[in-house]
């Protein structure tokens, strides 16, 4: 059978055909893990990348509306009464539409949270899988040594009673034809 030698390590072809699969799959999950941190990486940029959106131009569209309800008021009281009404409305609305802004970036920030924990639990399940095919292929190692230590001492056993019945049938002297 073929046998590679490095580094003072002796690997058989059987050997080789068994651990190149492995290898091929924890090279696949590496690649896998490398991957999904890059991915990682690229959304932690954008999130803290992220700007929250500027609300200042409402804030000064409301305070025109109330400079302009102000004059208003002075010119006519009974005027003054309907204006105000609409203005309350459009400050209501604008009230709505800032704590709906307000909730979503509250709702966006705290997905972003859960997405986090999510990664960072699957990049824990990574390693832990790494470790788990080292455990395996530690582990057919060790069962695959003993079984050709096994293997070997059998086979020199077999050499020994050969060579023994070698010699008894050579130092036997009615095999030699005297």
């Amino acid at each position: 059978m073929a046998e590679v030698e490095y580094g003072g390590i002796k690997v058989s072809g059987g050997k080789l055909l068994l651990i190149l699969p492995l290898i091929g799959t924890l090279g696949g999950g590496l690649w896998a893990g490398f991957e999904f941190y890059k991915d990682y990486m690229t959304m932690k940029e954008q999130i803290q990348n992220y700007v929250a959106p500027d609300l200042s131009a409402i804030d000064r569209q409301q305070a025109v509306m109330e400079s302009e309800f102000a004059a208003l008021k002075r010119e006519d009281d009974a005027m003054a009464e309907v204006v105000r009404t609409e203005v309350n409305s459009v400050k209501e609305a604008v009230g709505v539409v800032k704590s709906d802004l307000q909730d979503i970036k509250r709702e966006l920030k705290d997905d972003m949270t859960a997405m986090f924990s999510v990664i960072d639990k699957q990049d824990a399940r990574n390693r832990d899988n790494v470790e788990t095919v080292r455990g395996i292929i530690n582990a057919f190692e060790i069962r695959m040594d003993s079984k050709i230590d096994r293997l070997d001492e059998k086979i020199d056993s077999l050499e020994e009673d050969l060579d023994k019945k070698i010699k008894r049938a050579l130092d036997n002297p009615l095999a030699n034809g005297g």
